[in-house]
């Protein structure tokens, strides 16, 4: 499997507060792995990073081989119609349907013809369960829907990488549950890999894939969620803990 994404001993500091001292990880295709830690541990940070709206200090972020850094706009505009993103506010504009949300990458990277645009937008809307829902507003639709018309959004590109910010916050558990399934189904069917920023340890359990936790501005060796149960570190056994405690 190939390389998506290398991150090597990153380091940034925000307003003099030494935020990452040295973090590296990589993620190869197809793969999933979850950045976990404590509130106010910089998870949301490391994601702006990777997606460039941040610059690090030092060290390097490579997406398909290149330097994120060191590209011109242009090559990084044309990079990012490669990769998807799903934030946790799902940014719908509110003033466009449904199907004309999912159309915007489309267009602004100007990746396919109108009559292409409109198969993809019926298979992209077919695979999130929203065919139905394709012509109504953000404001019509329920939490649940949203996110799943923001990740419908992310993957009619047919992105090769996803990044996603606490995902399932808000969601009821049923809704948790179907958003998870459609979200892992994307992952298999395609073989996208996949960031997910989050808090909650039992997504983890329940996807698979690898961990990475935050701790004092390093990402701990990413593991499956087995290997981490046995992790001597007193802090990720603290975190599984508190996890626990909360599912109980």
């Amino acid at each position: 499997m190939s390389v998506v994404l290398s991150v090597k001993k990153l380091q940034f500091t925000y307003y003099g507060e030494k935020i990452f001292k040295n973090v590296n990880f990589s993620l190869s295709e197809g793969n999933l792995l979850f950045i976990c830690g404590l509130s106010g541990h910089g998870k949301s940070t490391l994601l702006r990073l990777l997606i460039g709206l941040e610059k690090p200090d030092s060290g390097s972020i490579r997406i398909f081989n290149q330097d994120i850094n060191q590209l011109p706009e242009d090559e990084f505009n044309r990079l990012k119609s490669r990769v998807g993103f799903v934030f946790q506010n799902s940014a719908l504009l509110s003033t466009l349907t449904v199907e004309n949300n999912l159309k915007l990458p489309l267009v602004y990277h100007n990746l396919a013809s109108r009559d292409e645009i409109e198969e993809m937008i019926e298979n992209t809307l077919e695979k999130l369960l929203l065919k139905e829902h394709r012509h109504k507003f953000p404001g019509e639709l329920s939490l649940g829907l949203q996110k799943r018309t923001a990740m419908a959004r992310a993957i009619i590109t047919n992105p090769s990488m996803i990044f996603m910010d606490e995902p399932t916050t808000g969601l009821d558990s049923i809704s948790r549950g179907v958003y998870l399934s459609l979200i892992e189904n994307v992952r298999i069917l395609n073989n996208v890999a996949m960031i997910m920023v989050t808090n909650d340890l039992l997504i983890a359990r329940e996807m698979g894939g690898e961990i990475g936790i935050l701790k004092d501005g390093i990402l701990l060796e990413p593991m499956a969620y087995q290997q981490l149960k046995n992790s001597p570190d007193r802090f990720v056994q603290a975190l599984l803990e508190e996890e626990k405690l909360r599912s109980a």
